[in-house]
C-alpha cells in the first residue's frame, strides 16, 4: 500500500506541474519577445506549438498503451519536461525555443493520459472520486502558474531561471518515479485491436464531444475573461486579473466538491448538473447588471460547474472500457484538444467582429450544448 500511495502522490505531482506550466508561459511572452528580439506574434507561436505537441502525444500514447505501463509514460513525460524546460531556458533563438515547446507539449499529452491511467488502475472502486481529486491538482497548478511568473517578473528574475528550476524539479520527479517499484496492473491492457475498434462505439464519440465543448469553453473563458471584464464591466486591470483567479478557484472548488459527492451522484448526472450551473452563471454574467460582487459570484460558479466535467468523462470511459483506459483516454482527450484550439479561436473571432460580450455568448452556447450532450450518455 505504501508503494501505491507513493505512486499516487507522484501522479498528483505530475498533474500539478502540468497545470503550472500551462499558466506560467503566457506572462513571460513579452519578455521572451524582448530578449530574443522577435515580435510578440512570433513569441505567441510558443503556445500554439505546445498544443501541437500535446495532440501528437495523445495519439502516440494511446497507440502504445498496450506496450508500456502508465508509470513508464509518466517517467518519459518528466524526461520530456526536463529537456523542454532546459530548451526554453537556454535557447538562444526562437526556432530552438519553438522546438522546445513541442517537446513540452509531448510531455503534456503523456501526463494527461498516463496520470489518469495510474489513478484509474489504483482506484477501480472509486473512480469518479479519485479522478476529481487528481484534477484538483491541475486547477491548483493553473492558479499557481501565473503567480509564479508574476512574482519572477516583479523581482526582475529572468524566465530562464524559472524554466531552469522547473527542469530540475521535473528531473527529480522522474528519478522518484523510476525508483518506485511498478504496481501490479489490476486489469491487464488488451494488446490487440488498437484505437480503431473503439471508434465504433457511440459512447466514445459522445465523451469526446463533451470534452470538445468543455475544454473549448474552459480554455476560451480562461483566455478571454480578462478582456471581457475590462471592456464589458469597465474594470481595472488588477480587478480583472482577480476575476480570472476567481475562475480558477471555482474550478478547484468544483473538483473538490465533485470528489466528495462522487459516491452519492453518478458521473453522468453530476456532469449534467454541473453544465447547467456553468451555463446559468454565464447567462448571469452576460445579462445581469455588472456589479463586481455579482460578477465575481457568476465567475466562481462558471469555474465551479466546469470543475468535475473532465474527470467524470474519464471515469465513465474507464468503466465502459476497463482494459483500454489509455486508448480510451487518448481518443476523448484528443476531442478536448481540438476543442481547445477551435472554441477559443471562435471566441476571439467573435470579439474581432462583434464585441467581447459575443465571445461569452459563444462560451454559453458551448456550455449549454455540453450539458445537453451529457444527457446522451447511457449507463450501459
Amino acid at each position: 500500500m505504501s508503494i501505491e500511495r507513493r505512486l499516487t502522490g507522484l501522479a498528483y505531482a505530475c498533474l500539478l506541474i502540468l497545470g503550472i506550466q500551462g499558466g506560467w508561459l503566457g506572462p513571460f511572452l513579452p519578455e521572451i519577445s524582448r530578449v530574443l528580439k522577435v515580435s510578440i506574434e512570433g513569441a505567441g507561436l510558443l503556445v500554439s506549438l505546445t498544443a501541437v505537441g500535446y495532440f501528437i502525444a495523445l495519439l502516440t500514447v494511446g497507440a502504445l498503451s498496450h506496450r508500456w505501463k502508465a508509470q513508464h509514460f509518466l517517467i518519459a513525460a518528466m524526461i520530456l519536461y526536463t529537456a523542454g524546460f532546459c530548451g526554453l531556458a537556454f535557447a538562444p533563438a526562437l526556432p530552438l525555443m519553438l522546438c522546445a515547446t513541442v517537446v513540452v507539449g509531448l510531455g503534456n499529452g503523456a501526463i494527461d493520459v498516463a496520470a489518469n491511467a495510474v489513478i484509474v488502475d489504483l482506484n477501480r472502486e472509486r473512480l469518479a472520486q479519485a479522478l476529481n481529486y487528481l484534477h484538483v491538482l491541475f486547477g491548483v497548478g493553473a492558479f499557481l502558474g501565473p503567480i509564479i511568473s508574476g512574482a519572477a517578473l516583479a523581482h526582475a528574475i529572468g524566465y530562464w531561471w524559472v524554466f531552469g528550476l522547473g527542469a530540475v524539479v521535473c528531473a527529480m520527479v522522474a528519478v522518484a518515479l523510476a525508483a518506485t517499484p511498478p504496481v501490479q496492473v489490476r486489469v491487464p491492457v488488451e494488446a490487440g485491436g488498437g484505437i480503431m475498434p473503439l471508434l465504433r462505439h457511440p459512447i466514445i464519440w459522445i465523451l469526446a464531444g463533451v470534452l470538445f465543448l468543455y475544454v473549448g469553453g474552459e480554455a476560451g473563458i480562461g483566455a478571454w475573461l480578462f478582456l471581457y471584464l475590462r471592456v464589458a464591466a469597465s474594470l481595472g486591470p488588477g480587478v480583472a486579473s482577480m476575476g480570472v483567479s476567481i475562475y480558477w478557484l471555482g474550478l478547484i472548488a468544483g473538483r473538490i466538491t465533485g470528489g466528495r459527492l462522487a459516491d452519492r451522484i453518478a458521473p453522468r448526472e453530476m456532469t449534467i448538473c454541473a453544465g447547467m450551473i456553468s451555463a446559468a452563471a454565464l447567462f448571469g454574467l452576460i445579462a445581469a447588471p455588472m456589479s463586481y460582487g455579482f460578477a465575481a459570484g457568476c465567475i466562481f460558479l462558471i469555474g465551479f460547474g466546469y470543475g468535475p466535467v473532465f474527470p467524470n468523462m474519464v471515469a465513465i470511459g474507464a468503466v465502459r472500457f476497463p482494459s483500454q483506459v489509455g486508448r480510451m483516454s487518448s481518443i476523448i482527450m484528443s476531442g478536448g484538444a481540438l476543442g481547445g484550439v477551435f472554441v477559443p479561436w471562435l471566441m476571439g473571432h467573435a470579439i474581432a467582429i462583434w464585441t467581447p460580450r459575443a465571445s461569452m455568448e459563444v462560451a454559453l452556447a458551448a456550455t449549454a450544448l455540453m450539458a445537453l450532450l451529457s444527457m446522451a450518455i447511457r449507463a450501459k
